[in-house]
């Protein structure tokens, strides 16, 4: 038998083997979070770990996406390695920046004991446990979701259950949120939860339940359930509450977040609610009935997907501002230097190009423009005064990103005969679109321009919905009234979204 020893920080993790196993199929049976997007297909070159010892040497294809300098230092593409013999492994520490401020609506407190709220979000996963008679956070914990490692979204992580069975991922949610549970109730000195709430995707709630979500992925999209009552799993020893979806993509971290906007308080109005994660949920409120949409944005904007793309942590850059005189000043996260790109950092980078009149409508970068140099054989923009890049390929993804979140919007207004203009109100839900500048959104057009004074953030709208279900009972009846007046708008195949969708591809001009 061997040996392989993973650190991370001041852990020394040991499993051993036999064989000639990848390091991938190591990280996931030792049940160590490690993302990697595109679910070990080769095709991403993000998982990249220092490692030594016994490993069989990079192949070609492994060889060329590590620059001299990293194969140097022992970096390696855990996809691609293969582990001979004892080795030992760095894993660099899981630290996000992950939203959590909540805004809960008017509540009635209602009960006695303690209770935690959950959303499993594809890319992050948050928790806060509540005392219920006084309605105060005393636990919070928040992580990256550690189903990464198979995969960046959920097509990915289904078509990884469908080759290896849901158990991988189901015990993998659970571990993650059983010793999430165990971190809040030892910051508040508690034993034992009296229940809890577990809000998130159709998907995540499939592989929280150990249900097969085949179907999801596949027409007629027919999920196993919907949900809507107590699961048959337990968190913390308690049966925890799952708020009822609305559809195969429009799932209960919607159906959470309408609640928690107050949306259903405001009949008169029309309102737009778009959840900005891997999928681009969409909610149009008008005349009574909930318009309701998802579109797959992919994981451009959740840190994978792009070449410098990072998620939330210390190293990203999160903001980038025209300074006036033809340059940029940057903001980083932390006190370190800069080492990626998250959300709210792409969709400045974007918009800075434009308006620096390094990029045009068509995302075309100008070779002959200040900062444009060449990267793996593409035109790139190295942010200035980083080692940070946004290449050509990346701007695509971009395009495509934003061109299907605002083809939804636009797809949901004709379906119900309106216009921009005749929106009220604007919601944004989730922790990407919370730090992101509505301006540069706007601007890339993310969504239509007229709506950008009329935007407001939400935060993790998900998480305050299933809190405010933890607290007041009452909230169950408003779930069952958003369930009913919903109204799923398949955008797969729908002529109007794919006319849209070619329409917004180009970036918006100034407005």
């Amino acid at each position: 038998m061997s040996v392989i020893t993973f650190y991370r920080g001041c852990e020394q993790i040991q499993r051993t083997f036999s064989g000639r196993p990848s390091l991938r199929s190591l990280l996931l049976e030792a049940g160590l979070p490690f993302p990697m997007p595109c679910g070990g297909n080769h095709t991403c070159g993000k998982c990249k770990v220092r490692c030594a010892g016994q490993l069989a040497p990079p192949c070609a294809e492994e060889a060329e996406r590590l620059s001299p300098e990293e194969r140097s230092q022992g970096i390696r593409l855990a996809c691609y390695v293969q582990v001979l013999g004892d080795a030992s492994v760095w894993l660099p520490e899981q630290e996000v920046d992950t939203l959590s401020a909540v805004v809960l609506p008017a509540h009635t407190l209602r009960k006695k004991g303690w209770g935690l709220a959950v959303d499993i979000g594809t890319t992050t996963v948050a928790a806060q446990l509540y005392r219920l008679e006084d309605g105060r956070i005393y636990g919070e914990a928040l992580g990256a979701n550690e189903q990464a490692g198979f995969g960046a979204d959920v097509i990915s992580r289904i078509e990884h259950s469908n080759q290896h069975g849901v158990a991988p991922l189901t015990e993998c949610i659970h571990q993650q949120l059983e010793r999430m549970a165990a971190s809040c109730m030892a910051q508040a000195g508690v034993s034992a939860l009296d229940c809890a709430v577990v809000t998130g995707n159709t998907t995540m709630l499939h592989f929280w339940e150990g249900l097969d979500p085949r179907g999801i992925a596949v027409a007629p999209f027919v999920p196993v359930s919907l949900f809507g009552g107590p699961g048959a799993c337990t968190l913390g020893g308690v049966p925890p509450y799952l708020p009822p979806c609305l559809g195969a993509y429009v799932g209960a971290d919607i159906t959470c977040a309408v609640l928690a906007s107050g949306l259903m308080d405001h009949p008169e109005e029309t309102a737009l609610l778009i959840d900005l994660g891997t999928n681009g949920e969409i909610v149009l409120a008008h005349g009574g009935t909930l318009y309701c949409a998802s579109t797959a944005m992919g994981p451009a904007f959740e840190g994978a997907g792009l070449s410098c793309g990072m998620q939330a942590a210390p190293g990203a850059i999160t903001a980038i501002r025209p300074d006036g005189r033809g340059g940029v000043t940057v903001e980083v996260l932390g006190s370190g230097a800069a080492e990626g790109l998250c959300g709210s950092g792409v969709l400045d980078a974007a918009a800075a190009l434009l308006e620096l009149g390094i990029m045009d409508e068509t995302g075309l970068l100008d070779d002959e423009a200040p900062g444009i140099t060449q990267r793996e054989e593409l035109s790139a923009w190295q942010i200035p005064g980083t080692q940070v890049f946004l290449t050509q390929k990346d701007i695509r993804q971009i395009q495509l990103a934003k061109a299907a979140v605002c083809a939804g919007i636009c797809t949901l207004l004709e379906e119900a005969g309106l216009t921009p203009e005749e929106v009220d109100r604007l919601y944004i839900a989730g922790g990407f679109g919370h730090h992101m500048n509505r301006d540069s959104a706007a601007r890339i057009g993310l969504f239509p321009p007229v709506l950008a004074p009329r935007a407001r953030v939400l935060g993790n709208a998900a998480l305050a919905g299933a809190a405010a279900v933890l607290l007041d009972e009452a909230f169950l009846d408003t779930l069952s009234a958003i369930r009913s007046r919903a109204r799923e708008i398949p955008l797969s195949g729908n002529r109007l979204f794919s006319e849209y969708y070619m329409e917004h591809m180009l970036f918006a001009s100034e407005s």
